[in-house]
């Protein structure tokens, strides 16, 4: 990817992006997969703006920034990206970078459901949850690339249970009783 991302082109940046935050293929550097998420981002890629929102809004690789990070997820809802209609409506709940709107909110909530039962978007965020915590190793520090695995993995698991999948609950349930993961809110970030 890294040679279709220098030359611009915006779905390399993204994935590289995603390389460099997972530590896939190259060293977990979450500064690294800011840079290329926000190139992405710039270029209109929903899942770029989605994933430098989070990290925009928990300060890791990038400035926390909570005004920026609801702009993103604004920008990756319009185009129906399902991660970023939750996380939007999780920051209009709480009030986080933006006026607490519980009706909006609701409607953003609402609206990612719906393009969830569309795409079927549950299984498929569901399916990567459940990769992603088999893949956690249980003694990494806290800034490794596998705890950023649990995170990830620990909000997709909640993701798809809130958006109806039944055995998300129960994943979510064995991956607390293994302890591989701790209390995460916001993605994992710790923010409130």
């Amino acid at each position: 990817f890294t040679l279709a991302a220098e030359q611009g082109l915006a779905g390399a940046q993204g994935n590289l992006g995603l390389c460099y935050a997972l530590g896939r293929g190259v060293e977990h550097d979450l500064a690294e997969a800011a840079r290329y998420f926000s190139l992405a981002a710039e270029q209109g890629l929903a899942s770029a703006q989605f994933w430098f929102g989070y990290l925009s809004e928990c300060g890791r690789g990038a400035r926390r920034d909570l005004n920026e990070a609801v702009r993103l997820y604004r920008a990756a809802a319009a185009q129906g990206n399902v991660l970023a209609l939750v996380q939007l409506g999780i920051c209009l709940e709480k009030g986080r970078g933006v006026e607490q709107d519980g009706a909006e909110a609701a409607a953003r909530y609402a609206e990612a459901s719906a393009a969830s039962a569309i795409g079927g978007d549950a299984a498929r965020i569901f399916a990567h949850g459940a990769y992603l915590i088999e893949h956690v190793d249980a003694q990494s520090e806290p800034s490794a690339p596998s705890s950023f695995y649990a995170q990830v993995a620990v909000r997709e698991l909640a993701l798809a249970a809130r958006l109806g999948h039944e055995g998300a609950l129960e994943k979510l349930a064995t991956v607390s009783r293994r302890r591989e993961v701790a209390s995460v809110c916001c993605m994992g970030c710790g923010a409130t």
